[in-house]
């Protein structure tokens, strides 16, 4: 049922009289008009709901007695959703979910008219606006900003009793811890059923924070925290099905390339605030000669990465001068280190950068 159905449901039902026989409720209350100076008000009512189980304020109803009147001005059809929005969420957290809308009600209404007092019947259509605000999944919505002229302050909790939007009792508020553990518990029931239907029996638990493995055969395995942040950032979801373990082998599912030398997508910046080093910057900064530096350049591509580098034409003959990020730095100091000891490793990344012009004179031919 959408929200006019819902709210021409609780406006249908009157009395032979002409009075409403719906009454205001855990998820209704009536107002006479809107004003915008009354958002506070409005605010405390929908924090309630939203605490509670959502709920309707009905604008262009009277409550005592409860009768169907109309909005008499254009302050509610006016109504500018983005600051109402700013103005609620400036007093409550988290954010309170909420829609808008108008209807028209025609009542048929008697009028004695003439000295006879004689009555004749006419149709009245009477707009009706309406918000709704819907149940909290982030309970309880707390206030974070005192008011004064609703006795709102910071800390605050209102929920939705009977007809009256009140501070939190105990009873409530406990109710509200007890189905935030029952989500959690559900959360990891389903993601224990997920574990289940892989049909992995030899699964091991990734703490992230201090990078330990903890594996079905109570050994810890423990792995450098560069390097667990590494996957973390390159690592990609396994497509269900697409993973097929041998039978009695322990195994970590991970996936991605996490080679730092991966090329990504840079976004547009100025050369000279993304690419601050020349090469003479680098191999100060690194403690290298320049002729390291340009093999290790070569030898990593790393004039061809744009996560690295970006080509700056200054000369007239149109040859480009390269610049290099901070990137380029933290990945250079990277291989330095892995390099550290390893001389003969290292000659062969110069030996490679001599060689450079044959092998391309090899590949022409």
């Amino acid at each position: 049922m959408s929200h006019d159905d819902e709210v021409k449901r609780i406006l249908s039902s009157v009395t032979t009289s002409g009075y409403l026989k719906s009454r205001e409720s855990n998820t209704v209350e009536f107002k006479e008009a809107f004003n915008k100076n009354s958002t506070p008000k409005y605010a405390k009512t929908m924090a309630a709901y939203a605490n509670n189980r959502g709920g309707y304020i009905i604008f262009g109803v009277k409550d005592n007695p409860r009768e169907i009147i109309g909005l008499k001005n254009n302050n509610f059809e006016n109504l500018n959703q983005e600051q109402f929005t700013d103005a609620i969420n400036s007093l409550f957290a988290p954010a309170i979910e909420w829609e808008c809308g108008m209807l028209t009600i025609q009542m048929t209404v008697k009028q004695v008219s003439g000295t006879c007092g004689e009555s004749e019947t006419k149709v009245v259509e009477n707009k009706i606006g309406w918000i709704y605000a819907a149940e909290s999944e982030q309970k309880p919505i707390i206030a974070q900003k005192a008011d004064s002229g609703e006795k709102i302050a910071i800390g605050d909790v209102y929920y939705r009793y009977r007809a009256r939007s009140e501070k939190i009792k105990f009873a409530e508020i406990n109710r509200i811890i007890e189905e935030r553990i029952a989500k959690e518990r559900e959360k990891l029931l389903r993601l224990f059923e997920v574990i289940r239907k892989s049909e992995t029996a030899n699964l091991g638990i990734v703490n992230y924070s201090n990078g330990k493995i903890t594996t079905p055969y109570g050994v810890d395995v423990a792995i450098e925290r560069k390097l667990v942040r590494q996957v973390i950032r390159r690592a990609k979801f396994i497509k269900e099905g697409s993973f097929n373990e041998t039978e009695g082998i322990p195994v970590i599912k991970v996936t991605g390339n996490i080679d730092l030398a991966e090329e990504v997508r840079v976004p547009e910046i100025d050369p000279d605030k993304g690419y601050p080093y020349i090469q003479k910057d680098l191999s100060e900064k690194l403690g290298i000669s320049s002729q390291d530096l340009y093999a290790l350049v070569f030898y990593y591509k790393m004039k061809e990465a744009k996560r690295y580098s970006i080509g700056i034409t200054t000369s007239r003959a149109g040859k480009p001068n390269f610049k290099f990020s901070e990137f380029a730095l933290q990945f250079l100091q990277a291989k330095l280190a892995e390099l550290k000891g390893n001389e003969a490793e290292f000659n062969k990344i110069r030996t490679a950068y001599k060689n450079r012009n044959k092998l391309e004179d090899t590949t022409h031919d």
